[in-house]
């Protein structure tokens, strides 16, 4: 799903450092360590770090680490395809009415970075904003993937932790489409003008410092 771009001259000017928590190879003879700092190189400065507003790998590649999907292409699979989609938001999920009803069943101990509780309600927003649902409660400035979900009909939250879509024609790739680097999840209490330069997501990593062009800096998420 996701579109690479060349390599540009500003990929020298920009570098993001991540303070996380990953296995340094040993020496022969000495146990794995965990902790310690990886740096690696953007492809290029971002105008945002909303992957739902951009159209650039590397939106995804800065904004990824702090957040979460619904579901996501097993990374130790060298194949993306629908026989290799694993859970992350959701605990399970299911097709119902001949592939016209996604339904999701979510994680009860997931945290938003504030501190906020992870529900139905943060995924219905989400892509209700996505699609341009009439009755959405915000409006992307810029939505490059509205086309995805033209087919969704309805999105219900018919509790916490269950979430429904209802599709106008049956349609097995949309979890194909969730699986994406470009469908996170976003916070349906943080207003879309702050992910211009702030991150409020679920995943792993949370945004310390973000100097576009120069430096992006995140620390574990405890």
């Amino acid at each position: 799903m996701s579109r690479p771009r060349p390599l540009v001259p500003v990929l020298l000017l920009a570098a993001v450092l991540l303070v996380l928590c990953v296995v340094v190879r040993p020496a022969v003879g000495q146990a794995p360590r965990y902790g310690g700092v990886l740096v690696t190189s953007p492809l290029s400065a971002t105008p945002s770090l909303s992957p739902h507003e951009e159209s650039t790998i590397a939106t995804v590649q800065q904004a990824s680490p702090c957040f979460n999907n619904l579901v996501y292409f097993d990374p130790a699979k060298k194949v993306e395809s629908g026989d290799t989609i694993i859970p992350e938001l959701a605990e399970k999920w299911s097709w119902q009415d001949g592939y016209r009803n996604l339904v999701f069943l979510l994680r009860h101990d997931v945290k938003w970075h504030d501190g906020k509780p992870f529900t139905a309600q943060d995924v219905k927003y989400t892509f209700d904003v996505v699609r341009g649902a009439p009755d959405a409660k915000a409006k992307l400035k810029v939505n490059p993937r509205k086309l995805w979900y033209e087919n969704v009909e309805a999105i219900e939250a018919p509790d916490a932790y269950t979430v429904v879509f209802r599709l106008k024609r049956p349609q097995p790739s949309l979890l194909l489409m969730l699986a994406s680097g470009y469908s996170p999840v976003y916070p349906a209490h943080v207003p879309l003008a702050e992910f211009k330069n702030r991150c409020i997501g679920t995943g792993p990593f949370k945004l310390k410092d973000n100097r576009p062009g120069e430096l992006v800096e995140y620390v574990k998420n405890p």
